[in-house]
């Protein structure tokens, strides 16, 4: 499945949805954030999306028509990254020090994933379940 298309999206949430500590993951956090794809070499669009959990899962999503829809719904949290580095953490990369180096800008409350960082495995297993796709083929 391609990268950030709704059919990925849409994976990725059932996949987490399917992980059983997901729900401890969540606890305590706020109820909705978004993820933006920077446009970037090989990405020329880019790409929004918007989640809320509720009662331990992800109850609703929806892929956004433009990257400034975000600023309407004032999520909680906003990630952004260009690309090449949303590409480069599914491939293995350390989310956190991608966040601490500014390579990802966290909006929200740093400290409250920092300290979730020992559910890293949910994600992690939850993505490694879905097949993507990059642009280009790399």
């Amino acid at each position: 499945m391609r990268f950030a298309s709704r059919e990925w999206v849409a994976a990725v949430v059932a996949a987490l949805n399917g992980q059983a500590d997901l729900g401890r993951a969540l606890d305590g956090l706020p109820e909705d954030a978004a993820a933006v794809v920077e446009v970037d070499r090989g990405f020329p669009r880019a790409a929004a999306v918007w989640g809320r959990h509720r009662g331990g899962r992800i109850a609703e999503w929806r892929m956004l028509a433009d990257e400034d829809d975000v600023l309407e719904l004032e999520p909680a949290y906003v990630f952004r990254a260009p690309y090449r580095v949303w590409r480069e953490l599914l491939r293995g990369a350390n989310p956190l020090e991608a966040a601490l180096s500014g390579r990802v800008k966290v909006e929200g409350d740093l400290e409250a994933l920092v300290r979730r960082t020992a559910f890293r495995y949910v994600v992690d297993a939850a993505l490694a379940a879905v097949p993507t796709e990059f642009e280009g083929g790399r």
